[in-house]
């Protein structure tokens, strides 16, 4: 009987079991598409049974989503640490490690700042990566976890919110701080103005004129950044990463799906800015005026070529240098650049014309010049004027002089960086006016971050384009869109890379993806340099293999004209009015 009742209880659970099953397959339709691929695979007669069901299911399998995202400390180019971002996604019901992104660190200080600023920039560089690593693991994971890693718009904007909400709250906390501080101040105040109003009263009224007076320089201040605002960057970067991974295309193509609302197969690289020579502020010499000499190729010119001409330049501005001061002239510096001393702005185009000629090349023909002038770093504030070389100072109207004899001594100049410092508005307009139509007039350190440029724009600073930066807080949405912000005002992008990178290649896909004009990493030396120009490389393979490489023709100059307005009895008065106002903007500068 105990047998008997036993068999059939596990008769109604077998039945109940194959209920469950037929309720279970047919809610998920198993049937009706096993019957479709089995179907299917008699007329495909496929080579790989196996292959061709996992690819089916796969293709109907349920999306990716974030698992978790976690964070490690690494280290940069520079020997600094630097942050790294890993994603893992549930994928097919699997977790699974999809990508790591090491971002750059952050250099603020110029090699010749103080050891005591250097030293309080590491510090902050140790805290906010320590704070970087507890967000990405904690908001940003609880937050991320369970999200489609494909919606990079909307992660961008989930973690740029986490932590401009944290700032917002520091602000307040800060705010009430300093309040209470400011109380404490004004009470320990009122009873020092008492005594002073007694002792005072003894002894007489103060003499006028006792006081010692101040001299205030006002330059231009390091801009505050959120300790830890460094995740957004490297998470965003990382996420654009894993999405390409997922949706099996190169990260390049999953980019300009981000830069354009139509999907684009048609490609033109961006054209190398390659640093031959470093001089400037921080490098030996007298010579501040160009802090980078750039080698451009023409824009016509397949990669490979361009590549091998702009190596062979390299070289032989090394071997010259060699001839000169023996083996230091392979001594780089962290953009894989040879830093010579240098006395005057002309010996550095002097060296590289040399290099050119030895090689039967010809500036302006063959190959073009870039320069980067750091005008910011240049300016004098407490003299108002430009340092070009040590003791040498120039007013604005002076800098058009100067830049107007290096451009017709050296034809091949195509582009100045930074050429004169922001505010410098009257002097900055007529070198534009004068040398835009074949000369790139670009802005780098002029224009704010991306994600502040989305806000002010170019914030009536008009110039032939600006040089961007992915770091810190800036999102790769962020810089997608002020790509586009700057492409849709006929200016030109350069994607830059920056001190502290690593060997992520991320940069390269970037400048390919939003349709940058130009790219400037460096040196054709170290290994972080080379990676990103070797992956240029491999894209240019890639499209040229697909026929979808668009080459260029020429470069895209624009000149900014700013013609005078012609005097009439209704405007005399309002010129007048307008030039006071920037004469009095330039004296206050």
């Amino acid at each position: 009987m105990a047998a008997s009742r036993s068999s059939q209880r596990n008769a109604r659970e077998f039945f109940e079991l194959k209920q469950r099953a037929v309720q279970f397959y047919k809610e998920n339709k198993v049937p009706e598409k096993l019957e479709e691929i089995l179907n299917a695979m008699v007329y495909e007669q496929p080579p790989d049974v196996y292959g061709k069901l996992s690819e089916y299911f796969e293709a109907i399998s349920k999306p990716p989503v974030i698992s978790r995202v976690q964070a490690h400390q690494v280290l940069d180019s520079r020997g600094q640490p630097t942050l790294q971002a890993d994603v893992h996604c549930i994928v097919r019901g699997i977790e699974k490690h999809i990508s790591s992104s090491t971002m750059s660190s952050f250099n603020h200080l110029a090699d010749s700042a103080p050891l005591d600023q250097k030293e309080a920039e590491e510090l902050e560089r140790k805290e906010s990566l320590t704070a970087a690593i507890e967000y990405i693991q904690g908001p940003f994971n609880d937050a991320l976890s369970g999200t489609d890693p494909i919606q990079q718009k909307e992660i961008d904007h989930v973690i740029s919110s986490i932590i401009n909400k944290m700032k917002e709250d520091k602000g307040e906390k800060d705010a009430d701080e300093n309040k209470t501080q400011v109380e404490i101040c004004d009470d320990a105040k009122s009873e020092v103005s008492k005594a002073d109003t007694k002792h005072t009263s003894a002894k007489g009224k103060k003499k006028s004129g006792s006081a010692k007076s101040m001299t205030v320089i006002v330059q231009e201040p390091k801009e505050p950044m959120f300790c830890g605002c460094n995740a957004v960057c490297v998470v965003s970067q990382a996420m654009a990463t894993t999405a390409a991974a997922i949706q099996d295309v190169p990260l390049y193509e999953y980019i300009a799906s981000l830069y354009q609302e139509e999907p684009s197969y048609q490609f033109s690289l961006p054209i190398p800015m390659v640093t031959v020579l470093s001089s400037g502020k921080a490098a030996p010499g007298k010579q501040n005026l160009i802090k980078e000499v750039l080698i451009i190729p023409k824009p016509d010119l397949p990669y490979s070529e361009s590549l091998d001409k702009l190596l062979q330049i390299y070289h032989q501005v090394v071997k010259i240098q060699f001839s000169r001061v023996g083996v230091s002239a392979y001594y780089t510096n962290d953009f894989g650049a040879v830093s010579p001393q240098y006395d005057r702005p002309d010996q550095l185009l002097d060296h590289v014309m040399e290099a050119l000629l030895a090689l039967g090349l010809t500036a302006g023909e063959d190959v073009f010049l870039g320069l980067n002038c750091a005008a910011h770093e240049l300016y004098d504030p407490d003299k108002g004027k430009y340092e070009i070389m040590s003791g040498t100072l120039k007013t604005g109207d002076d800098m058009l002089e100067v830049y107007a004899d290096i451009i017709t001594r050296y034809p091949g100049v195509i582009a100045l960086i930074d050429p004169l410092k922001k505010h410098d508005v009257v002097a900055r307009k007529k070198l534009c006016a004068q040398f835009s139509a074949n000369c790139f007039i670009l802005g780098d350190q002029a224009y704010p971050r991306p994600e502040k440029f989305l806000v002010m724009g170019f914030d009536n600073l008009e110039l032939n384009g600006a040089v961007l930066k992915l770091q810190q807080m800036t999102s790769v949405t962020d810089l997608v869109k002020t790509a586009k912000m700057i492409h849709d005002q006929r200016c030109i992008s350069i994607l830059t890379g920056v001190q502290g990178e690593t060997n992520d290649t991320f940069l390269a896909d970037l400048a390919v993806g939003i349709q940058s004009t130009f790219v400037k990493f460096g040196a054709p030396n170290r290994g972080e340099r080379v990676a990103l120009y070797n992956r240029l490389g491999r894209i240019a393979d890639q499209l040229d293999s697909q026929g979808a490489m668009v080459p260029r023709s020429e470069f895209p100059f624009c000149a900014i004209h700013q013609p005078e307005p012609e005097l009439t009895d209704d405007n005399t008065s309002q010129i007048q009015d307008d030039q006071s106002i920037e004469s009095g903007s330039k004296k206050g500068d």
